[in-house]
């Protein structure tokens, strides 16, 4: 048609050997009126065309923030992703140990607590998962989408497969190991299903992360009034909770900037509230618990107390819990804003809370502590402020995962 590109596939794209959209300006139709092709200063609409569709098709255009802006989507990322693994310190330990630990076992559990947020969180998800992106986006059908676009897995409706920005490494570009991993997938039927399984189990658990968060960490932070007032009812917390949930997910509307930005001033508060804590138990009861940084107290630890080491790891590893929000809420800020958040704030203040709650801990004589390490080891004085940044605080941490499912 007059003033149209021509967009076709190469040979090797139709045999299912290599997907290359080629787009040349000068493949337009021969007979074409020269009205919609060029103005009065002879420029080619053709060309111009061209160059969009070519922008369009086969460049990636992600946004990259430096400066203030980078610091800004950083402040935003803590109060959207880190609400729900920066309110472990809350349970890990009562839901570790359920009588008084052993110094020894103590100390193991810290070792385990580090070293899973530093090979889990920080060189797992901060410089391996988030690098696998779809254009920015992330998630567990962002990851289905990122493989569909350079393997065939996915059936395509003819009539807009030339809109999609197809991409695919030449076979005799890949390793042996790679070339025989992508031809095993494209050519089994049953590696193909059990992959769209497994994205939408990754999908399902997300979501049934989002419904359990909130009510567990918002009816968790509201149980501390029983240390104030142990005659409280259960009624009264759960109604109490519920109440706090309603108004949670009423407030979704406003979107995700708004959330954010009225949210990150809370987490930041929360977070170097506990990092304070942790310096003041570290550097009044019992430095010694510093030594955790050895891994060979983590493995000692599982190697000591056998089958109920390896069954304490269900309390220890909830100290990554909501992690996966890292991953799934990238498309709302961007990777380098997340890694700074995490890398310059949220890192540091847990590890100094646990390090904190386990000195505590350690030189506990009442022997109770443990059962709610956080409000038996916050500073002299301010626990009635920190019984309410930590309801405020679990609040927020229901929001990383509402936002990790939407």
């Amino acid at each position: 048609q007059p003033g149209m590109v021509d967009i076709s596939a190469t040979p090797g794209s139709q045999s299912g050997e290599d997907v290359n959209l080629a787009l040349k300006s000068g493949d337009v139709a021969q007979h074409k009126d020269p009205s919609l092709s060029e103005n009065a200063d002879g420029y080619s609409l053709d060309e111009e065309a061209a160059r969009i569709a070519d922008e369009d098709l086969n460049r990636k255009k992600k946004q990259t923030y430096k400066g203030r802006m980078l610091i800004w989507l950083a402040l935003q990322s803590t109060g959207v992703i880190y609400g729900d693994i920066g309110t472990s310190p809350l349970y890990v330990y009562s839901s570790t140990f359920s009588s008084q630990p052993a110094y020894d076992d103590l100390v193991g559990a810290l070792s385990i607590i580090i070293w899973t947020l530093t090979i889990m969180v920080t060189i797992k998800y901060m410089f391996i998962v988030l690098a696998a992106d779809d254009d920015g986006e992330g998630g567990t059908f962002a990851l289905y989408s990122l493989l569909a676009r350079y393997a065939h897995i996915a059936q395509r409706d003819p009539n807009t497969q030339g809109s999609l920005n197809l991409e695919r490494y030449n076979t005799g570009d890949m390793k042996v190991a790679n070339k025989g991993i992508r031809t095993m997938i494209e050519n089994s039927r049953v590696a193909r299903v059990f992959l769209k399984i497994l994205g939408v189990l990754g999908v399902a658990m997300v979501m049934s992360d989002g419904v359990l968060t909130p009510a567990q960490s918002i009816l968790g932070a509201i149980q501390g009034l029983r240390v104030a007032q142990p005659n409280i009812s259960s009624a009264t917390i759960v109604g109490v909770s519920c109440a706090i949930i309603v108004v949670l997910f009423a407030v979704q509307p406003f979107g995700t900037s708004k959330i954010a930005t009225s949210f990150a001033p809370i987490v930041v508060i929360w977070l170097l509230f506990n990092a304070c804590c942790g310096i003041y138990n570290l550097a009044k009861f019992d430095h010694s618990v510093l030594k955790a940084f050895s891994p060979f107290f983590a493995g000692s630890f599982l190697v000591r107390n056998g089958t109920d080491g390896w069954r304490t790891l269900s309390g220890l590893l909830l100290a990554f819990t909501g992690v996966e929000a890292l991953f799934a809420d990238l498309g709302a800020f961007t990777k380098r804003a997340i890694q700074l958040s995490w890398l310059c704030l949220a890192f540091p203040c847990l590890l100094l809370a646990y390090i904190g709650q386990a000195a505590y801990i350690a030189q506990d004589a009442t022997e109770t502590a443990f059962t709610n390490p956080f409000f038996y080891t916050v500073i002299p004085g301010t626990f009635y402020f920190s019984l309410v940044i930590a309801v405020m605080a679990t609040i927020v941490a229901s929001q990383a995962m509402i936002t990790g499912v939407f």
